[in-house]
């Protein structure tokens, strides 16, 4: 059999390179729900401010509903755009394990050719450390995601320490606030972890049913990260 008539090769390259393409497209969705709500955040916390520092608004002083309402629209928009951007992330992942798998089949296919891959396969990791799925929870905090997720309990926190202030004194507000903040990060948290444990483990059955073994590096070792 010719190289042009190698059949399972060619479906292999064709999709190989498919999941090249659907990894760069979540890679860039990703960014770009991040970065529009980074800016939707921005504008919103800059006419906050000018509201408050100029005294009002063209028709009169400044309402609080009118704080409050935007406020309650980057909450909105932070909580959709979470949820989404975790979605991505578990699909990013999925497909660097699909990817990480035909990886495999090529190298045993041509095992002359091993060692010249440096991108992670099921049998060798390759010089990339692969990434755990039971990662310390610092690194969510700090993904995306994670900082999505610090804005929102920032907006928890702020209208929870109002409505107190409203009826109780002021220690009492940032005390409410400084408990909500954390506890909503770690809801936040929770969150993409249980997604992700999630998404490992049914990796892990898949490549299990198949007879790859759904061993950690296996599962992980992708080379790439998602945010």
């Amino acid at each position: 059999m010719t190289e042009d008539q190698d059949v399972p090769l060619t479906i292999a390259l064709a999709e190989y390179e498919h999941l090249r393409e659907l990894s760069r497209a979540v890679h860039d969705q990703s960014a770009a729900r991040f970065t529009f709500f980074l800016a939707v955040a921005t504008a919103a916390t800059a006419v906050s401010a000018g509201l408050i520092t100029t005294g009002g608004t063209p028709g009169g002083p400044v309402r609080p509903a009118v704080l409050a309402g935007l406020g309650v629209l980057v909450l909105l928009l932070g909580i959709a755009v979470f949820a989404r951007q975790v979605e991505l992330n578990d699909r990013g992942r999925r497909y660097a394990v699909a990817a990480t798998v035909l990886r495999t089949w090529l190298t045993r296919r041509a095992p002359e050719l091993a060692a010249y891959v440096m991108m992670p396969t099921l049998d060798d990791p390759g010089p990339f450390a692969p990434e755990p799925f039971r990662r310390h929870w610092f690194r969510d905090l700090v993904s995306q995601a994670g900082m999505i997720a610090v804005v929102n309990s920032v907006l928890v926190a702020l209208a929870a320490a109002l409505a107190v202030l409203a009826v109780g004194p002021v220690w009492l507000a940032a005390t409410v606030a400084a408990l909500v903040v954390p506890g909503s990060l770690a809801l936040h948290v929770r969150a993409i972890r249980r997604r992700v444990a999630g998404s490992a483990a049914q990796v892990g059955l898949v490549l299990d049913r198949r007879s790859l073994p759904p061993t950690e590096r296996a599962v992980v070792g992708t080379g790439e990260t998602y945010a």
